[in-house]
């Protein structure tokens, strides 16, 4: 929950991560079947590692932003949580009405 934390207590511009921002936006409010349908697609769009974005999803599952199943657990889509939606929603409101920085992000890809 340290992760969670962090979103919490300080300006999401500072401390989300860039990729752990596009992801969630990218995941947004959809139900994906799996999360391995979603770490191929956002590899091939984005030009990330299908590690990086399994690290990336499994530190925001642990910080209660996301849930999706993992090996020996039963059969859920990947979404985003309540927190979750309440993160990517602060993230789009960011301080000086820059509500279009996710969305940039999404158009060029990413190194990591």
């Amino acid at each position: 929950m340290q992760v969670a934390n962090r979103y919490r207590e300080g300006s999401l511009k500072d401390s989300a991560s860039r990729k752990e921002l596009l992801l969630m936006h990218e995941i947004g409010l959809d139900q994906i079947p799996t999360a391995t349908d979603f770490v191929s697609y956002a590899s091939d769009r984005f030009g990330m590692s299908q590690s990086g974005i399994w690290y990336t999803l499994k530190k925001l599952k642990r910080a209660g932003l996301l849930d999706f199943t993992e090996k020996g657990e039963e059969n859920r889509p990947l979404t985003l949580t309540m927190e979750g939606v309440g993160v990517l929603r602060s993230a789009l409101a960011l301080e000086g009405g820059d509500r279009h920085e996710v969305r940039r992000m999404a158009q060029v890809r990413v190194s990591v």
